[in-house]
């Protein structure tokens, strides 16, 4: 039986998540602030698993359906610029902070997984702003995570 990619990734990434879940079995000193960052791999886990099986079943209902090429015509191209603009990004966070340079990057990211669709920039930066506001949040907040201030305003 010949099996798709979805197939595949999916049962790696369900290895990956029972690793994962094994690696946190390492005990840790309980803090006042719980669960605080210790729930944040637990989520991952929890995310990683759910995709993995979501993955596999894919695979196996899709069987029969011939695939189409992984790369597309200029996809290493635009995956080779996405990962330098990842680059960028986290050096550019390290001098102006994570509040700065966020919502810069996520238009960007915006601008480049677009395609060929039609994007609008108020929208763009609203959805920047939201998500900047969420993950600040979540990390600061929920998970008591310090983000980076950046080295220009320590």
């Amino acid at each position: 039986m010949k099996m798709r990619r979805d197939t595949k990734t999916g049962i790696v990434l369900l290895g990956c998540a029972f690793f994962l879940f094994a690696s946190q079995s390492i005990k840790q000193p309980a803090k006042l602030l719980e669960p605080g960052p210790r729930l944040f791999p637990y989520v991952a886990i929890f995310l990683i698993a759910v995709s993995s099986v979501a993955l596999i079943i894919k695979g196996i209902k899709e069987r029969e359906i011939e695939e189409k090429p992984y790369f597309p015509k200029g996809g290493i191209l635009k995956i080779s610029k996405s990962y330098l603009m990842l680059v960028i990004y986290a050096i550019t966070m390290t001098w102006l902070g994570f509040l700065i340079t966020t919502p810069f990057a996520t238009v960007a990211f915006i601008y480049d997984l677009k395609g060929n669709s039609k994007v609008k920039l108020i929208p763009s930066i609203i959805i920047a702003l939201l998500v900047t506001g969420v993950l600040y949040a979540m990390f600061v907040y929920g998970f008591q995570i310090k983000l980076p201030a950046g080295i220009l305003f320590e």
